[in-house]
């Protein structure tokens, strides 16, 4: 059992910062982002006899993770709707790049933001994110080029040379 302990303390020691980042991305809110973090790494611990033995225990993280940040959403979104209030912005400063970089990705479609966050930020290759999101990879260079324009056109990111930065990253 303690060879067990000390596999799931390397786990969480190299997922936390991770799943914290992405769901950063999807959210824009750390605590938010910690919160869910600690949610999927405690359904890790709790099933660690089954997620222990995985090919990637870290894809079943991040599968887990977005699927809280889905259900959360929802019931946010159901709440706010039934209140007939709007949401209300956080009180952060506009003025921090990061921050625009958070908000546009929001504003993409889910499957185009969940898409980016794997290739970019996770560091899948293209095949990689289509096993993992059940679909082609094909479909996964559709989503990333759609998302990818949109974050230049939402971030204003119109001088020919990031354009086309943007539109070849994923060339390889």
């Amino acid at each position: 059992m303690a060879l067990e302990g000390k596999e799931f303390g390397h786990f969480f020691d190299e997922a936390k910062p991770r799943l914290v980042g992405q769901a950063y991305l999807f959210t824009g809110n750390l605590q938010d982002s910690q919160d869910a973090a600690q949610e999927t790494l405690f359904r890790a611990w709790r099933d660690w006899e089954h997620v222990g033995r995985l090919e990637d225990p870290q894809a079943w993280a991040r599968h887990v993770l977005h699927n809280i940040l889905v259900s959360r959403w929802r019931r946010a979104r159901t709440r706010r709707v039934r209140s007939g209030s709007e949401r209300s912005r956080e009180g952060l400063p506009t003025d921090v790049g990061h921050l625009d970089v958070v908000a546009a990705l929001r504003r993409l479609p889910a499957n185009q933001r969940r898409a980016i966050v794997l290739r970019t930020i996770v560091g899948l290759s293209a095949s990689e994110v289509a096993a993992e999101l059940g679909t082609t990879e094909g479909t996964v260079r559709v989503w990333l080029a759609r998302g990818r324009a949109g974050l230049v056109a939402d971030l204003r990111l119109g001088d020919a040379s990031t354009a086309e930065a943007v539109r070849t990253h994923d060339a390889d």
